[in-house]
């Protein structure tokens, strides 16, 4: 079967995805909000997530008419629409304590999440800074890196024991 789907609604997808993870790091920052700087740290995730959004935006304003309605990459699409299921709010409710919360944010962030990011500013951005491998491959270590460096708490039975607000 052959795809349907263009660029421009894989643009719609990935933006999509990226605002789901957003929305997903909000709840949780009211989850932990007696958690200051628990809560703290999920907003400025949420932030980095509605910037990836508002990039992806940004690239797809620049992209020709005629790009933007042939046919996407089928098998990038197949991955934003598995990452996009996985990014539901309904996963929120396993959410107990801040290690599921915090193994939550791992799965987001290992996932295909970041590779389509990259596949979207790669073969979309008229922006040769941001295609360069270098550049791309910096800022979304710095994102994922964060969740292991800057997280509040390090240890998984600090985690386990602060519980999460319903």
């Amino acid at each position: 079967m052959s795809n349907s789907k263009t660029v421009s609604e894989l643009f719609e997808y990935a933006i999509a995805l990226e605002k789901a993870a957003e929305a997903l790091y909000l709840e949780l920052e009211k989850m932990f909000s007696h958690y200051v700087e628990v809560a703290s740290f999920w907003h400025s995730y949420a932030n980095e997530e509605n910037g990836h959004a508002s990039y992806l935006e940004s690239i797809k304003t620049n992209v020709a008419k005629n790009r933007l309605s042939s046919p996407s990459d089928e098998a990038m699409l197949k991955k934003v629409l598995y990452c996009l299921e996985q990014a539901s709010p309904a996963r929120l409710v396993n959410i107990k304590t801040l290690d599921d919360a915090y193994k939550l944010a791992v799965e987001l962030e290992n996932s295909e999440t970041n590779a389509i990011f990259e596949f979207m500013i790669v073969n979309f951005s008229t922006d040769e800074l941001a295609k360069s491998h270098t550049f791309l491959r910096t800022q979304l270590s710095t994102h994922i890196a964060r969740l292991e460096n800057d997280f509040p708490y390090k240890g998984r039975i600090a985690r386990q024991g602060i519980l999460a607000l319903k």
